[in-house]
């Protein structure tokens, strides 16, 4: 179908905001064709085809050929087409104006001929989409074309009235705003600009302007056909072209790059950008690369989304597009806040979301390129005019290698704005320059160790703040946001998460081996950091997630400290009242149990706004380790400085007795007797752990105390971190022996605080220590969290007896102890 006189060849609707993600690759789509200049020359072009390999081998049905003085020809041999086709794109010089009329002179001239053509055309460029309804006619057609094209133009010629219409509907198609222009130049998007001077076709002139314009744009140098249909019907035409005579020769257009990068901030007209917009544009050197890019940005499941929806002002994006013009590409992408935000905060907002989506841009544009990105667009096209238009327009595009990416960016304020008067857009140009400063900063402080030929490649990303700043209220939720954190992994990522709920930090262990032979080191640690980093962003936590997490949380705390952690609840409040979570990071029960996503988001987000510190234990090189932590880095940047962690503040401990009621069906009534220790890292923290196993486990004092036969069992652990830390017996028994176990128990702990360890009892723990520091030593977990915790990886040295025992003499001592008693309802 013909384009109508009364509007542009393309028309762009005024596009609403909306949460619709719109992916407009080069040539995916024909209003996002940016055409600029860059042809043949009378014989070729200065580059090769984008779409042979450099063998100039044939792929995927493609076929180009170039014929001196000719248009280079494209073949896309396919069949099932109702109808084959044909198409010629034109690279004109910048402008709209240009393109329109060029466009609409063709387009009549053709007419003229008889030949009915569908137009397409953008701001620097056009298509000529011929439905083929008789191969006999493709010489009349291209010979038809070659006087569209070299045929001077005439006041009041029979095309003046098409060129004049679609230059009046032209001017009914501004910009938004005129600081839009750069953007328009990069993408192509049709719209005219208050500084874009439009030409008058009443004017005396106008025929020769336009004479002008044909002459430097309508010839081979400046063209490409492409031809698609059976096998057969490409012979034909490349035949018929090669038989066409007297073709107009030029050189390619220039298409400069821009020589500046530019940032602009307007206030949006009504019913445009209600909460703000930002569209932040670069021009780069490879057209394949600009339109993968596009695609990559724009898939479900990108980097951009995430980083994006994971600020504390989350934004979203409206739209990409890849283009890709005669010299290089452009990609585009629009973006908006999900909320509205008053002018001064959406300038700052707005800054660093852009400088998220520029750093995007930056990473992807180091993604090697290849010609599939063309031959998926051109053979996906299910009409063959779209395929034909597709596969000219990429045999037009050069690559220019050299050119430096040009970067334009325009802040959309709403039209309710009211900006500080002579600062508009001053704050957001300055905040953008300086979190695009930051963007090339480390983020995690780096730990790294080289293990070469291990298996895998393993990496701990944490806060060391962990659970110094959680409440009464809030105790749990940190530990709760990793475990789901943990449980959002792609499992097409091939990388193993695990939540690291440490004493002394709150994270993630990322692991995993090669794919295969052909992945590098530099790839795995890239997939490695990658994967652990998205895991953290807090919009990647979902309801599945979380539920899963509640439960393994839950199920944990049911498991360690007792029917519904009533019994420990009340030893936490006692001991650390104010900080339950710095006797157990995984918190209390009952505070897990209401966590809802939103808070555990916020948890998650809070975690990441704090200091940050990665461990690696690479196993190929340095450089290995150094690129996990730039993977890391990118899902951080750019960064505010990082709060620090907050001071703690501990309220006194209660003492006393203390009694606690169990559910009823709880079957056995439970005891804790506690003892507080020295915190995790503080001097002495080594020795309540070897007395945890000299009470413990088969053969500990515990069994020889409280004989399993008797009904009653009894099991030590440490508890804490490095805020607080308590040496807690858990003891469980019906309701009429528990007050005598309590008492064995505390008559064990006296004698072991009044005399210390028998040699036999000291031997045996000191054996349990041993053999467990040597097997945990093999466990990569250990080495990279000691990595991360800056703890010496040597064997842990074993206590002297008299250090032991001056240790108990004041650490389990009748004053020290704590006892809750908790019995179900009757």
């Amino acid at each position: 179908m013909m384009t109508t006189p009364e509007t542009p060849p393309e028309p762009l609707p005024r596009r609403p905001p909306s949460r619709t993600f719109v992916h407009i690759a080069a040539l995916a789509a024909p209003l996002v064709l940016a055409s600029c200049s860059g042809a043949n020359t009378s014989s070729t072009r200065g580059g090769p085809s984008v779409l042979a390999t450099p063998g100039s081998t044939p792929i995927a049905g493609i076929e180009v050929h170039a014929l001196d003085e000719r248009p280079r020809l494209t073949l896309v041999n396919r069949d099932g087409d109702p109808a084959p086709a044909i198409a010629v794109a034109f690279a004109t010089d910048p402008g709209p104006a240009t393109a329109a009329a060029l466009s609409a002179l063709v387009e009549a001239r053709l007419a003229a001929a008889g030949f009915e053509t569908r137009v397409r055309a953008d701001r620097t460029g056009f298509r000529v989409e011929w439905l083929v309804d008789n191969p006999t006619r493709v010489a009349p057609f291209l010979a038809a074309l070659v006087r569209a094209m070299r045929d001077p133009v005439v006041a009041k010629g029979p095309e003046s009235p098409l060129v004049t219409r679609r230059l009046a509907a032209l001017r009914k198609t501004p910009l938004d705003a005129p600081e839009l222009a750069a953007i328009a130049a990069c993408t192509g998007r049709l719209g005219l600009s208050p500084s874009e001077s439009m030409p008058d076709p009443t004017s005396p002139t106008f025929a020769g302007e336009l004479e002008g314009q044909r002459r430097e744009g309508l010839h081979a140098g400046r063209a490409a056909i492409a031809a698609v249909g059976p096998a057969s019907f490409g012979a034909l035409v490349a035949k018929a072209l090669e038989a066409s005579e007297g073709w107009p020769v030029g050189e390619p257009a220039a298409d400069p790059f821009p020589t500046a990068d530019t940032v602009t901030s307007y206030v949006a007209p009504p019913q445009s950008a209600p909460r703000g917009q930002v569209t932040l544009a670069v021009r780069l050197g490879d057209a394949l690369g600009a339109v993968a890019i596009a695609e990559r940005l724009a898939a479900p499941g990108s980097p951009l989304h995430a980083r994006l929806g994971s600020l504390p002002e989350a934004f979203h994006a409206v739209e990409v597009v890849g283009v890709a013009r005669a010299r290089g590409g452009c990609v585009s992408v629009t973006i908006e806040p999900d909320t509205r935000l008053d002018a001064a905060a959406l300038e700052r907002a707005a800054a660093r979301a852009a400088t998220i989506t520029r750093h995007e841009i930056r990473l992807e544009s180091a993604a090697p390129t290849s010609a599939s990105v063309a031959m998926r667009q051109i053979l996906s096209a299910a009409d063959p005019r779209d395929a034909a238009s597709r596969a000219a327009w990429w045999d037009l595009t050069t690559p220019v290698p050299a050119a430096p990416p040009r970067v334009a960016v325009a802040l959309a304020l709403p039209p309710r704005a009211t900006p500080t008067p002579g600062s508009s857009g001053r704050a957001f140009a300055a905040e953008l320059e300086s979190a695009w400063a930051k963007a090339s900063e480390p983020v995690v402080e780096r730990r790294t160790a080289v293990e070469r030929g291990q298996g895998e490649v393993w990496a701990l990303v944490a806060s060391p703040c962990g659970v110094i700043d959680e409440g009464a209220t809030d105790a749990g939720m940190t530990a709760l946001a990793m475990l789901a954190a943990s449980a959002t992994r792609d499992p097409n990522a091939g990388v193993a998460l695990e939540p690291w709920i440490g004493p002394d930090g709150m994270g993630l262990v990322a692991h995993a081996a090669p794919r295969d032979e052909h992945e590098t080191s530099v790839e795995l640690a890239r997939r490695v950091g990658d994967a652990a980093a998205r895991a953290l962003s807090p919009t990647a936590l979902t309801p599945i997630a979380l539920t899963e997490a509640r439960t393994s949380a839950l199920a944990h705390l049911e498991r360690t400290t007792g029917r519904g952690g009533v019994a420990f609840e009340a030893l936490a409040s006692a001991l650390v009242p104010e900080h339950p979570s710095w006797l157990d990071p995984l918190g209390i029960y009952t505070r897990v149990s209401g966590a809802g996503l939103e808070g555990t988001r916020l948890h998650l987000r809070t975690l990441l706004e704090g200091p940050l510190r990665l461990a690696v234990l690479a196993n190929a090189d340095a450089a290995q380790a150094t690129e996990l932590a730039q993977a890391v880095d990118r899902w951080l940047v750019p960064r505010s400085p990082a709060r620090a962690c907050p001071t703690p503040t501990r309220g006194a401990s209660r003492t006393g007795p203390l009694t606690a009621r169990l559910a009823r069906d709880a079957g056995l009534a439970q005891a804790l007797i506690a003892a507080p220790m020295p915190a995790v890292g503080a001097p002495g923290h080594d020795l309540a752990l070897f007395v945890a196993l000299a009470l413990d486990g088969e053969g500990g004092l515990l069994e020889a105390t409280l004989p399993p036969s008797g009904g009653v069992r009894a099991t030590t652990r440490i508890v804490g971190t490095s805020q607080a830390a308590a040496l807690v017996v858990d003891v469980r028994a019906p309701s009429d022996l528990l007050t005598s176990a309590v008492t064995d128990i505390r008559a064990l702990l006296g004698r072991l605080s009044r005399g210390g360890l028998s040699a036999p009892e000291f031997s045996r723990a000191a054996a349990l220590a041993s053999r467990r520091d040597t097997e945990s030593r093999a466990d990569p977990r250990r080495r990279l969290i000691h990595l991360w915790s800056g703890r010496s990886q040597a064997p842990r040295e074993t206590p002297t007896p008299q250090a032991l025992t001056t240790f108990l003499a004041t650490s389990l001592a009748e004053s020290t102890l704590l006892v809750v008693e908790a019995h179900p309802d009757p």
